[in-house]
């Protein structure tokens, strides 16, 4: 299959080198208004693209089957819709859209042309937090309190700068993954703030976020694009869960990046395997993103705590199995 990547910003080298690695899809198309950052992208990693602003200019050029949507959070939804409209399968970075109608509708739409849609959830499926999950599980009886920092530096604001609530939008979510695994109650309400720390650096920002379960399990997260390295978290976070009787503490060292080298393929690339795995295979094509849901009703309801100032009921998912 041959793929339009759309968006060629820091996010993009990730991908690259997990479909390289794969080899069963073919990079076709680079696409991205910006075409000095496509070319270079396209000459790190010794591509020969066809080099568009538009998905239609790149279809133009170079056949393409899947599109990998890696623009800002604020274009996920469009871009990830124009492409199933053209019956295009679809691989997008997180979130899946900012509100549940909209992550509804590209479900729908997926599931209507027989499209593959699938969104990235490597945190939630990390497999040491997956292993911290089963022993929460197995160790401790609801309602929990469960607590995270998530507080990362980055290279360069990137897009972030221009995005609006970018920590609830482009951090949390990871978080909303994670905490899904843990608690398995509904989600009823969020309360949310986020703050820009100019002062600091231009894409500085503290989030805050309180989500209450439908069992009595509350959990608070606390998310930041920081300055210095010193005081981050591993991009994991650092987790924390007490029960009546039970506590346990997760908290991945930042700084052993060979360690998890040597355990397996980082998180992110199990994840895009795992897509091109159900793009290939023989039966009926799925619609993974479906399972993000959930996540994304978090999100709605986060992103409208921070603009209201007040919180907010987490919208109800309905059931779109088929």
């Amino acid at each position: 299959m041959k793929a339009a990547l759309i968006g060629c910003g820091a996010i993009a080298s990730r991908w690259v080198r997990s479909l390289l690695a794969d080899h069963r899809i073919e990079i076709a198309a680079l696409v991205d208004p910006d075409k000095q950052a496509a070319r270079a992208l396209a000459d790190r990693y010794e591509l020969s693209p066809a080099f568009a602003t538009t998905l239609d200019e790149a279809r133009a050029l170079a056949p393409v089957d899947v599109v990998v949507n890696l623009t800002p959070p604020d274009h996920h939804y469009r871009v990830s819709r124009e492409a199933l409209s053209q019956g295009l399968h679809v691989l997008t970075e997180k979130p899946l859209a900012l509100n549940l109608p909209d992550a509804l509708d590209l479900v729908h739409l997926a599931r209507d042309r027989g499209l593959l849609l699938a969104v990235m959830q490597n945190r939630g499926a990390d497999p040491g937090f997956l292993a911290f999950r089963d022993t929460v599980r197995l160790g401790g009886r609801p309602p929990f309190v469960v607590t995270a920092d998530t507080l990362v530096t980055l290279s360069g604001p990137g897009f972030r700068s221009g995005q609006h609530l970018p920590v609830t939008t482009d951090l949390a979510v990871h978080a909303f993954d994670q905490v899904r695994a843990l608690i398995t109650a509904p989600p009823t309400e969020v309360t949310c703030t986020e703050t820009p720390t100019g002062f600091l650096a231009p894409h500085s920002a503290l989030a805050a976020i309180t989500v209450r379960f439908a069992d009595g399990s509350l959990f608070t997260h606390r998310g930041g694009y920081i300055v210095d390295p010193f005081l981050r978290t591993d991009a994991n976070g650092t987790w924390c869960v007490e029960a009546r009787g039970f506590a346990a503490r997760w908290a991945p060292d930042p700084a052993n990046r060979q360690k998890a080298a040597e355990a397996g393929p980082p998180a992110y690339q199990r994840c895009i395997t795992a897509m091109v795995d159900a793009l290939h295979q023989a039966d009926a094509i799925p619609v993974p993103a479906a399972d993000n849901l959930g996540s994304i009703a978090l999100l709605d309801a986060a992103l409208q705590s921070a603009v209201r100032r007040r919180p907010i009921a987490v919208p109800e998912v309905p059931d779109v199995r088929p």
